[in-house]
């Protein structure tokens, strides 16, 4: 016969309500604090019509426990629960609720409740004298970070972090010879002595740039010089567009694959550079050995898009909790990836949705305080209510590889040969040196190349500035992308503007043609390079033919887009057929101030 304990358990924290979320809705930290034991997972099942994790841990070190893990229940910065049932072990099942609540600016409730069902003595026993004492170590997991003023404590068996001290020394010393901001260099090495394992094995840059009071540019150059120098290493995540949880790993481009499975969702999907390809970092093991163990990943801060998660057994009406918040979202059927909007309209009380096998009836969902939902199918449904906005410290293979020093320093990233994959929006800029021809016959190939090589360089450094890539040069010309259109456009003022500076270079004064369009590319490897082709490649190529010397050439469409408010001599809008192209397009023909006139 089962035996049960209840167990509920309240305590007022000194830090505002945010950060304590932040701390106990990061589980797989928290667990590791508290002393659970390390636990493998296997992919999404369904079992019993409920969507299941089978898990297993050996704890103690002694007793072998495989359970059953359904998946959790939130609302962000609410509360949090989760259901285990045991398949091995003196224990038969557990509920285990984290909740939070508001008191003032600087003071939290933080309440743990817990339902916890074993089969013998020795489950009793484990369960008063070890898992139970062990969970409302959570309480001091808290307390210790507002005791330290730290984020995320670090676990007591990470506290001797071991350091090749000869190794970091010598890879700050080389980072500091690149000339970059020391204050960032120590902030990198201060982040690999002192952050946990999990702080240090798959850090975002953009996330690390917030914390550390430094701009996202910044920060992307640090670790790309530190990547280069062996003080990190990355990978390339590649993320499902529905739970955006990183599904496969590859440690090169060339080991993308075109299409990734995930479990959870059920499907097979497409790559693309765009959002689902992110790189990410870790500290090199040759300076610092890390504990990759898992003790959970299920919990919120694994799906940080996911604002609320819900179990609708079947055959019932469910109300849940909302507070209404003004963001764009979605309501989403986890495994079935039914989706409808989830809209925001102050002062709506109720609201309700009906969910059955093929898929939701309402064409959305209003945001209520007393929200129902319906499931009339024969199984559990898992009902997700997210934010549609991507991850805004994602640092994405579209953004990073439009960056001209991940070309420099990573010149042998390239997708496998024969591989296409969707980049999504970029910038291309086209140059080309107006009347180059007759340049060579004039004054001979030595003094016209040798020129020609200074205007790559130059055009080069500009481009840089402006955080472009050349992708190639062909013959006289560059082509170039930008994953901002505003510093591509940019980047073809400073251009024009800077000939004069660059004529007193040369041999021979020559003048700039450019041109630039922005839409979706394709990503391939041509003869080992990272190359882009397209439609807006084509279209780029074809509005540089129609600049003149001295200017920029874009659609007009882009250009209104834009609103530039850069200082011009001249604006010129103008309607033409380009080569190859089925209809007229309006263009923008643009004639900056020029600096050093003499």
């Amino acid at each position: 016969m089962l035996k049960t304990i209840s167990i509920e358990e309240t305590r007022l924290v000194k830090l505002p309500l945010e950060e304590v979320w932040g701390l106990v809705s990061d589980t797989n930290r928290l667990n590791q604090y508290i002393g659970l034991f390390p636990v493998e997972f296997t992919p999404f099942t369904i079992r019993t019509q409920q969507l299941i994790r089978k898990a297993k841990g050996k704890a103690y070190g002694l007793i072998d426990v495989e359970w059953d893990e359904n998946v959790f229940e939130w609302v962000r910065e609410s509360f949090y629960t989760v259901e285990r049932n045991y398949t091995k072990g003196p224990v038969e099942r557990v509920i285990w609720k984290v909740s939070v609540t508001k008191v003032d600016e600087q003071e939290t409730k933080l309440t743990l409740k817990g339902l916890f069902e074993y089969r013998s003595l020795l489950g009793k026993v484990a369960l008063k004298k070890g898992i139970i004492p062990q969970l409302l170590h959570t309480f001091t997991y808290v307390e210790d970070a507002a005791a330290t003023k730290e984020h995320m404590p670090t676990a007591r068996e990470q506290k001797a972090i071991q350091i090749e001290e000869r190794v970091l020394l010598d890879a700050e010393h080389h980072l500091n010879e690149l000339s970059l901001d020391q204050a960032l260099v120590k902030a990198l090495i201060r982040t690999i002595r002192t952050e946990s394992d999990e702080a240090v094995t798959s850090i975002q840059p953009y996330r690390w740039a917030f914390e550390h009071g430094f701009t996202k540019q910044q920060a992307v150059r640090l670790f790309l010089f530190a990547s280069e120098a062996g003080v990190l290493d990355y990978e390339w995540s590649l993320m499902c567009p529905n739970c955006r949880v990183a599904k496969d790993h590859a440690s090169v481009l060339k080991d993308v694959k075109k299409t990734v499975h995930c479990d959870l969702c059920g499907v097979d999907f497409n790559l693309d550079f765009e959002n689902y390809v992110e790189m990410t970092f870790q500290v090199n093991s040759a300076i610092r050995k890390t504990n990759k163990a898992t003790f959970c990943i299920n919990g919120p801060t694994n799906s940080p898009h996911t604002i609320g998660q819900f179990r609708i057994p079947p055959q019932t009406t469910t109300h849940v909790p909302w507070t209404s918040t003004p963001k764009n979202m979605q309501v989403r059927v986890v495994k079935h990836n039914f989706k409808v909007p989830f809209t925001y309209q102050p002062n709506i009380e109720f609201s309700k949705i009906h969910i059955h096998p093929n898929g939701i009836v309402e064409q959305f969902l209003m945001q209520s305080s007393d929200i129902s939902i319906v499931n009339t199918s024969d199984e559990e449904y898992i009902v997700t209510f997210e934010e549609t906005k991507w991850d805004e410290y994602a640092l994405t293979a579209r953004e990073v590889t439009s960056l001209q020093l991940f070309r420099d320093l990573l010149p042998a990233e390239v997708l496998a040969p024969g591989m296409q994959i969707g980049v999504g929006k970029l910038t291309i800029l086209f140059t080309d040196l107006k009347d180059s021809t007759q340049l060579y016959e004039r004054v001979g190939d030595a003094s016209a190349y040798s020129d020609v090589q200074k205007h790559f360089t130059s055009l080069g450094n500009l481009i840089r500035s402006h955080d472009g890539t050349i992708v190639k040069t062909i013959g006289d010309s560059i082509m170039a992308a930008f994953s901002s259109n505003i510093h591509a456009l940019e980047a073809a003022l400073d251009i024009q503007s800077s000939v004069s500076s660059l004529n007193k270079l040369l041999n021979n004064p020559v003048s700039i043609k450019i041109g630039l369009h922005e839409g979706p590319v394709i990503a391939v490897n041509a003869n080992g390079v990272l190359d882009y082709f397209g439609r807006t490649v084509n279209m780029a190529a074809r509005v540089q033919q129609q600049s003149t010397g001295g200017d920029v050439v874009l659609e007009k469409k882009l250009f209104d887009e834009l609103e530039v408010k850069a200082d011009l001599r001249m604006v010129t809008e103008f309607t033409t057929q380009l080569h190859g192209m089925a209809s007229p397009i309006q263009l923008v023909r643009l004639n900056p101030i020029l600096g050093d006139v003499d």
